[in-house]
């Protein structure tokens, strides 16, 4: 015979943890595609979309991602794979 409730609660684990680490992964791809913060012009005001590009290159300003957006998106990545690695080790018997 079948326990239902075992089997509900199980299904709901499994779909709750793989949300939980798609979620972080999600989390670290948005904070690496993070743009740079707006450049001020001498009026006050900020250039629509970063730094106003013209013929010349050699004054164009390349502005990354903020230093914290790459540390988030590592660590999210770190948490995810950890995630997976407890999830293998929980199922391989061989390994415990």
């Amino acid at each position: 015979m079948i326990d239902w409730l075992a089997f509900i609660q199980v299904f709901l684990a499994a779909i709750l943890a793989s949300s939980g680490v798609v979620a972080l992964y999600s989390l670290g791809i948005r904070f690496l595609a993070m743009p740079g913060p707006k450049v001020v012009r001498e009026d006050g005001t900020f250039e629509p979309d970063g730094p106003a590009r013209d013929d010349e290159d050699d004054d164009v300003v390349e502005i990354g991602r903020p230093k914290w957006a790459t540390v988030a998106a590592n660590i999210c990545f770190i948490a995810s794979v950890l995630c997976v690695v407890v999830g293998i080790y929980l199922i391989v018997p061989a390994l415990h």
